[in-house]
């Protein structure tokens, strides 16, 4: 199948490794003073590494291509712990990759008694920046108060247009 993928010319790479750990999927690797591409499974094609690269020797292409596969990503990382599958699943959710997070957290779920993590604690840091669900509804966070009614960002807050509604019952007359 033809998709992007990310193309390394070695020509110009001079195996700092700055992008490898920006690669979330664990897909590039410094080898023999190269970076690799180390399984094109697990290249998403969203480049999230080319911005790290000093030297500009990535780019992304499209061509024939083995179809990403979130399985294969979730198999190779639930073992690097926590930090780094909160990295990647965020990654997946701010590129609006809705399909491969659900796919990503569907398996965690699977392989729950294996992780060593805790799986809830993992998904309440990507879905609610670490706040608990509960917490969350109630504008609550670790202890501390924020004056945006439940948390988040102060500019998704609820707020007033400064238009005064008038009583009711009361005509106003416009000119």
């Amino acid at each position: 199948m033809k998709r992007d993928i990310l193309k390394i010319d070695e020509d110009i790479c001079n195996g700092c490794g700055l992008c490898v750990p920006n690669c979330h999927e664990g897909a590039l690797q410094v080898i023999d003073g190269k970076v690799r591409l180390i399984s094109e499974l697990m290249c998403d094609g969203l480049g999230a590494c080319i911005g790290h690269c000093p030297e500009g020797a990535i780019t992304i292409e499209t061509r024939e291509a083995e179809p990403y596969s979130e399985i294969r990503v979730m198999e190779q990382m639930k073992n690097q712990g926590e930090n780094t599958i909160i990295a990647h699943l965020k990654h997946l959710k701010d590129h609006g990759e809705t399909g491969f997070l659900r796919e990503g957290v569907n398996y965690l779920k699977e392989k729950q008694s294996e992780l060593k993590f805790d799986l809830d604690e993992v998904l309440s840091e990507v879905y609610n920046h670490g706040k608990s669900v509960t917490a969350a509804v109630a504008g609550g966070h670790h202890g501390h108060h924020h004056s945006q009614a439940g948390g988040g960002c102060p500019g998704s807050r609820e707020r007033g247009m400064g238009v005064e509604t008038p009583n009711p019952g009361v005509c106003v007359k416009q000119d």
